[in-house]
């Protein structure tokens, strides 16, 4: 899929950015038209737009989360302002700025508004440039606009071309555990043929889907995990991936024959049983409780992983073979037995996570 470098510099998908991009422009178009209809001043009604701005995120949780802080603190900047303005209204004007917009820090820290502390604090500051009888007009039409902007954009998340942290984190998540499978087999494979065969597939950094975890927070889902059964989940695909990197590194080794043909029944049913608990896992994102039993099985099946592999090895130690071994080769041996019980132990933590 074509992915867009955006201004953070981070890689996200083209799709993705195209729908922010859409629900951005149809929340700017609506509240523009909205503040127009209702008679806004030109000068309040741009804060609309800066609302808009500030609210659309690149999914429903994240943005939902920014409406909440940034309407805190618009009315926390507001009320900064007038009481300042009240309080003391003969010292001079920079003074009164930097009082205010300090009081509406200071409030929106103790009340732990979050980032909407700096729309608060704009709002502050300007509520003392506005000269006389008009001031409590202006902010009234600003503290409208804003809120009227929050609404708007909000709404626009919700129903224009909607993109939830619940689905983008299903889909890494899964992607991740397809890559984990495939890998897995390709890497068993080319070393029980000798080494040399089809390169694996890489697994996804999944390090880049925590934060999507905070925003997920802040969406309603019933049956989608939850978040801390989500950040559970990645802690063990990773911990899968990390016995994946280490899978790559003897797939691709020449493997000395007589050694690996005794246990190639093992490793295929160990693939297997990998491939199998992550087809179970990604099915069961959408709705762990309809899997609950396929979660069960899928589980159980990990847990003979490693007995079956130890088992592997005392086969070996009874046919007399590992005497005849060379080291290397039985370092390979050892490492590819140690990497796919690293894979199976993620994979038995992930599972937990959703059960």
């Amino acid at each position: 899929m074509p992915r867009w470098r955006g201004f953070g510099g981070a890689r996200a998908p083209l799709g993705q950015w195209l729908r922010t991009l859409v629900r951005l422009v149809v929340a700017a178009a609506v509240a523009a038209l909205v503040v127009t209809a209702l008679g806004f001043p030109d000068e309040p009604a741009a804060w609309a737009m800066v609302a808009v701005a500030v609210v659309v995120g690149d999914t429903t949780g994240q943005s939902v989360a920014a409406s909440w802080n940034r309407m805190q603190g618009s009315v926390v900047g507001c009320l900064s302002g007038a009481v300042v303005q009240i309080s003391i209204p003969m010292v001079a004007v920079p003074i009164r700025v930097a009082i205010a917009m300090a009081l509406c820090l200071s409030v929106c820290r103790l009340l732990r508004v979050g980032s909407g502390w700096r729309l608060g604090v704009a709002l502050a500051g300007f509520f003392i440039f506005v000269p006389g009888a008009q001031e409590w007009e202006m902010v009234g039409w600003r503290l409208s606009a804003t809120l009227l902007g929050i609404t708007i954009a909000l709404l626009a998340v919700m129903f224009v071309a909607p993109d939830t942290a619940a689905t983008r984190l299903r889909d890494g998540i899964r992607a991740a555990l397809a890559a984990i499978a495939s890998s897995v087999d390709a890497d068993v494979e080319s070393w029980l043929g000798g080494g040399g065969g089809d390169r694996a597939v890489v697994v996804p950094d999944v390090s880049g889907l925590r934060p999507l975890v905070v925003d997920r927070r802040h969406e309603i889902s019933r049956r989608a995990p939850l978040p801390d059964a989500v950040s559970a989940m990645l802690d063990g695909v990773d911990l899968a991936a990390a016995g994946v990197q280490r899978l790559n590194r003897y797939g691709g080794e020449a493997s000395e024959a007589g050694l690996h043909t005794h246990i190639a029944d093992d490793l295929r049913a160990a693939a297997t049983r990998i491939a199998t608990a992550c087809a179970v896992a990604s099915r069961a994102l959408t709705d762990p409780s309809a899997h609950r039993d396929s979660l069960a099985d899928a589980r159980a099946g990990l847990d003979t992983v490693e007995a079956d592999l130890e088992a592997a090895i005392e086969r070996l130690r009874a046919l007399g073979v590992t005497p005849t071994a060379r080291a290397a080769e039985l370092t390979r041996l050892f490492g590819v037995i140690n990497a796919l019980g690293l894979v199976a132990m993620g994979l038995v933590r992930a599972i937990d996570a959703l059960r």
